[in-house]
């Protein structure tokens, strides 16, 4: 896969990794800062979300609970014409979680654009949905 092509988004939520992981890797939590999931995170599960008026497809990868999710992506009725992949993480970091979103594959000019803008959009709202979902959490209480 050629990764010359690559959206990389990173940012930083006062939640606990448990608090985001859901977020990553379920419908419902997906749902909450897309437009629409069916997911299941499961190797070879099948995914479809929705993203404004355009639906992504794809099938689950890999998944290292409570920190890695990854799957590929193309979408309906306008294919890529080359395999893509999302991988999402969340990193522990103290009271902090580091979230990052990956996506390699993407072919090249006015397509590599369109998703770059298209993650800027996204992105935040799934940091706004973890920082609004989560509580705080005593230091000696963190595992």
């Amino acid at each position: 896969m050629d990764h010359r092509y690559a959206v990389e988004m990173q940012g930083e939520v006062h939640a606990p990794r448990e608090a985001v992981w859901p977020l990553l890797s379920s419908a419902e939590g997906l749902a909450r800062w897309l437009d629409g999931a069916e997911f299941q995170a499961t190797v070879g599960a099948a995914v479809r979300l929705r993203m404004a008026d355009a639906t992504a497809v794809g099938t689950v990868l890999a998944v290292d609970p409570p920190q890695h999710v990854s799957f590929t992506l193309d979408w309906e009725g306008d294919p890529l014409g080359r395999p893509s992949v999302v991988a999402l993480d969340a990193i522990d970091h103290g009271g902090l979680t580091h979230v990052t979103l990956r996506h390699v594959g993407l072919p090249g000019g006015r397509r590599h654009e369109l998703h770059e803008a298209l993650w800027r959009h996204w992105f935040p709202r799934l940091l706004r949905a973890a920082a609004e979902g989560s509580h705080p959490v005593p230091a000696g209480d963190r595992s």
